[in-house]
């Protein structure tokens, strides 16, 4: 009976993604933010994104809110109307990760946000929790 236990347990182990036994510390890329004039440009915006694997125009569409501001998306950066420090910047995107990418039972950013319907689904892949979201 054991022996049998140790095979199943064994091909269950197999199956469970290798990045969930990683011990590597989750990094989100510090803000490159420039001012120039009335405009903030966050130079580094589309690596931040994918660090922490969301879709760009979620991302934005929260820190546009958030800030309280217009901008938009030219190529790899975010332009933002206003004038906006480097560290309200990466106050923002740690706290847009604490909502939207790390997992609220294991924490862990092994995450993805579906949308059924009209209600996003943080959906976790290391231990399979699922929570709602709010829209942003």
């Amino acid at each position: 009976m054991s022996e049998d236990y140790g095979k199943m347990l064994d091909s269950v182990l197999k199956q469970i993604p290798k990045a969930v036994f990683e011990s590597s510390r989750f990094q989100i890329p510090e803000a490159e933010v420039s001012t120039i004039g009335n405009r903030t440009i966050l130079r580094n915006f589309r690596s931040i994104a994918s660090a922490l694997n969301r879709a760009p125009e979620h991302l934005i569409k929260y820190l546009l809110r958030e800030l309280g501001a217009a901008g938009n998306l030219e190529g790899t950066q975010a332009v933002f109307q206003g004038k906006f420090f480097k560290n309200t910047v990466d106050d923002r995107v740690q706290r847009y990760a604490e909502e939207f990418v790390l997992c609220r039972e294991c924490g862990k950013p092994d995450t993805r946000l579906e949308r059924h319907e009209r209600v996003y689904v943080l959906r976790c892949e290391a231990c399979g929790a699922r929570a709602s979201m709010r829209s942003v």
